[in-house]
């Protein structure tokens, strides 16, 4: 029974994760760059597994030896899956300069032509595009991209 429930929790982390890695990997830029405020973080999942493993030992559901196992498990897997996706979780290194634009408040067209083609900012499809129509984003209206993506990676992780 307890290595059903250990197994089950490890495989809930991981999907968890490859569902919020995969929601993340549609918008990472976008998510990065709209970030303006200093607003409280959820923790890490390797922080959430920790605290659950050791409340799990100390109820005894689990022994610490079966949480050293999860925990050597996950591990590997996340050094197996940084080798398969080596470039997953990266930063671009354009939030600084976005951030620059926005000193002022607004991202001008002429900032924006700045970014590099690709960039999710630039595509006229992306999620800027409906704010574009002035050729220029607010402050507001990356905090608004950003809500927008905060609410579809929660409804991933529910669904």
């Amino acid at each position: 029974m307890k290595r059903i429930i250990a197994s089950m929790l490890a495989a809930g982390v991981l999907v968890g994760g490859a569902g919020t890695a995969a929601v993340v990997a549609v918008t990472p830029a976008v998510a990065q760059e709209a970030e303006t405020t200093t607003e409280a973080k959820p923790p890490r999942p390797a922080v959430v597994l920790s605290d659950v493993l050791e409340a799990l030992v100390a109820d005894g559901t689990i022994t610490q030896g079966q949480a050293d196992a999860i925990v050597v498990a996950m591990q590997a897997k996340v050094e197996q899956l940084k080798e398969q996706f080596p470039n997953a979780g990266r930063r671009r290194g354009l939030g600084p300069k976005v951030r620059e634009f926005l000193d002022d408040g607004v991202i001008t067209a002429d900032e924006l032509a700045q970014l590099p083609d690709g960039h999710p900012l630039r595509d006229p499809d992306g999620p800027a595009a409906e704010y574009l129509d002035d050729g220029q984003l607010t402050k507001d209206e990356l905090q608004q991209m950003r809500q927008t993506f905060i609410d579809q990676r929660q409804a991933a992780q529910g669904a």
